[in-house]
């Protein structure tokens, strides 16, 4: 037997080459390798360290932009074992009467600024004194309010008790064009924004309240329609309106615009060139089946949004912004944003927002309060007059070790929205407190009937009706507490009228 040596000795570059290639396939696995881990069976999720886990990296020194899409399509549904969770303070399987009977959250105000939201509930007092003005709200959300959820009950109870009609205004490129009362089509041709959570460029995306708008193209001559029609769903009330508006520019040519019902013309009349938002306000005798916007010449109408509203009482506009976390109101075009804000004359602004922050498991939510306090604080030096409320988080569950547990940031998320509200002098409201606390998610997902899809993330569309109705009682408490104050003589009626509603 012969043994060979080699005198060579091993270099220092290989043994580092080496290693740099054991090094980059286990960043490449990490940065591969699903959060959440690989589901092998109900028990048993295969997992592996994240790139920050490997590298050592503290969530306080990275700069993160908050944008992941909790949507229906970003989280799995589980079919899950009931048995398999942990308890929350409502029993398994609870029904909605046992989360009602939970605590009313109280809205919470910063210190000092007990009156946060006295503008919206003077506005409200001045409706159910008689006055005969148009009160808007503004709500923001993110994927759960797509379809007008959580939003239509808190319109039909507000207009129940003030007066009202119609959906407010609604959006002409919707991320999910879906909405329960109200069908738009469109002809070829119209081109759609960018969606402002999606938006990358430096120069301010072109947008107004509503974060989205559609244009045509500059062409030597075209014609265009916009098409609304009224949906018959059984399941939703029958929609009113007396006021048609759209917000506009048309800054290049003249174009001819005509709005027309099946049986009458509305309006006809040449917009000339004019680079200034401007709203056009159509009162109607009666609402219609549907109403056609035709558009003939060589001009670049750009529209911001279309409202369908009563003459009086409370208008309450449904804005779902897919995947977003709050942030994108600086991105657009502060000059677009100042003049929507004051055509529309909203008096309160909700921002809900949240379940697309939850994903990001972190130490600490600093830099997201700022963001969102840069946002809040943006939206009141533009209409310094409207009242702010922010809805915190809601609460979200995940599996981990074959077990469903809320995720261990929520309560971070809550505060640091508290936080980022209260210094921008907002209001707030503690969804996740308000449904049940910790792991209510999964109550609400067992529940009879079913209030929470299965992915824990999402309402069900009950479940987002009786989070409104939860939402509701608290403001309307505050309301009500208002009311009576400046009207002591009426304090009973009110108090009466709010209950039957």
């Amino acid at each position: 037997m012969y043994i060979v040596r080699s005198e060579e000795p091993i270099r220092l570059s290989e043994v580092l080459a080496g290693i740099i290639l054991v090094f980059s396939l286990l960043l490449f696995t990490c940065l591969l390798f699903p959060a959440e881990g690989i589901r092998l069976s109900p028990h048993v999720t295969l997992t592996f360290p994240s790139v920050r886990d490997v590298l050592g990296v503290s969530n306080d020194n990275v700069r993160v932009t908050f944008t992941i899409d909790c949507s229906e399509q970003g989280f799995s549904n589980f079919a899950g074992d009931p048995e398999q969770y942990e308890q929350s303070a409502l029993p398994a399987k609870c029904t909605p009467e046992q989360i009602r009977a939970l605590p009313m959250q109280p809205i919470e105000y910063p210190k000092g600024q007990e009156n946060a939201l006295d503008n919206i509930k003077s506005e409200l007092a001045s409706l159910h004194a008689g006055s005969r003005e148009l009160v808007r709200i503004l709500h923001y959300g993110d994927s759960q309010l797509e379809a007008d959820r959580v939003t239509m009950y808190l319109r039909s109870r507000l207009q129940q008790s003030f007066g009202g009609g119609g959906v407010g205004y609604v959006a002409l490129n919707p991320q999910i064009p879906v909405n329960p009362t109200v069908k738009i089509s469109m002809s070829p041709g119209w081109v759609s924004s960018v969606p402002a959570v999606k938006y990358k460029r430096a120069a301010p995306l072109r947008v107004g309240h509503l974060l989205s708008s559609v244009k045509l193209p500059l062409k030597q001559h075209k014609t265009a329609w916009i098409k609304i029609e009224r949906r018959s769903l059984k399941a939703y009330p029958p929609l009113r309106f007396s006021r048609l508006k759209l917000m506009l520019t048309n800054s290049h040519a003249p174009t001819l615009l005509e709005v027309t019902t099946p049986t009458k013309t509305l309006f006809s009349n040449t917009l000339k060139p004019n680079a200034g938002l401007q709203e056009l306000d159509l009162s109607m005798q009666q609402s219609s089946e549907s109403i056609t916007l035709s558009f003939r010449g060589s001009g670049c109408p750009e529209i911001f949004g279309l409202a369908l509203d009563a003459n009086t009482g409370v208008a309450v506009d449904n804005i779902p912004l897919r995947s977003s976390s709050g942030v994108d109101f600086v991105k657009a075009n502060e000059l677009l944003l100042r003049e929507s804000y004051k055509l529309v004359n909203a008096k309160l602004i909700i921002m809900q927002f949240g379940a697309n922050v939850v994903p990001q498991v972190m130490e600490s939510y600093s830099a997201y309060e700022e963001q969102l306090y840069r946002q809040l604080a943006l939206i009141k030096q533009l209409a310094p007059r409207v009242s702010i409320l922010v809805a915190g988080v809601s609460d979200m569950a995940r599996r981990s070790g074959g077990v469903l547990a809320s995720y261990p940031n929520i309560v971070k998320i809550r505060n640091a929205q508290r936080r980022a509200a209260f210094r921008a002098g907002c209001a707030f409201w503690d969804t996740y407190e308000a449904m049940g606390g910790k792991n209510s998610i999964i109550s609400w997902a067992y529940a009879r009937p079913m209030l929470a899809t299965k992915d824990f993330c999402h309402f069900s569309n009950d479940g987002a009706t009786l989070l409104a109705e939860l939402m509701y009682r608290s403001f309307a408490r505050d309301v009500e507490q208002y009311i009576a104050a400046q009207q002591p003589e009426n304090a009973a009626s009110i108090a009466e009228n709010f209950a039957s509603k």
